[in-house]
């Protein structure tokens, strides 16, 4: 692991487990991480204050994923909005693609590939 991302970042997530899971990998290096269990409340969050990198999975009850990357565009158009979903494939990913979603990250998630694609979302450099 190199340098740490001084990086905000609203992860979103309803598994209790993935979110403490990722939670814990984006702190170990570096990121200041608020978490939400819904879409409503990493909405909330994201009104609350700036954040650097928006990470939501697509399917969750009540507001999903894509939901809250559009609102999100509103609140915070400069924001990236990175997206997980175990379905790559999905017309209305590939439609959100570029607008509201910025990347998509597939399940299952490892801590590498979240890094990566929040460093990417970031305009960051990859790591050496």
């Amino acid at each position: 692991m190199g340098d740490a991302l001084h990086l905000r970042v609203l992860l979103v997530e309803d598994d209790e487990d993935n979110r403490e899971l990722m939670a814990e990998v984006l702190e170990s290096a570096g990121c200041a991480v608020t978490t939400a269990a819904t879409g409503a409340a990493g909405l909330e969050a994201l009104r609350a204050g700036p954040v650097d990198v928006v990470v939501t999975d697509i399917g969750m009850p009540g507001m999903g994923g894509l939901e809250l990357a559009r609102a999100a565009k509103q609140i915070a158009p400069e924001t990236p909005v990175v997206v997980v979903t175990g379905w790559a494939e999905r017309e209305d990913i590939a439609r959100a693609r570029g607008k509201e979603v910025d990347l998509v990250l597939v399940k299952p998630v490892d801590p590498d590939g979240l890094l990566g694609a929040v460093r990417e979302a970031a305009h960051l450099p990859p790591e050496p």
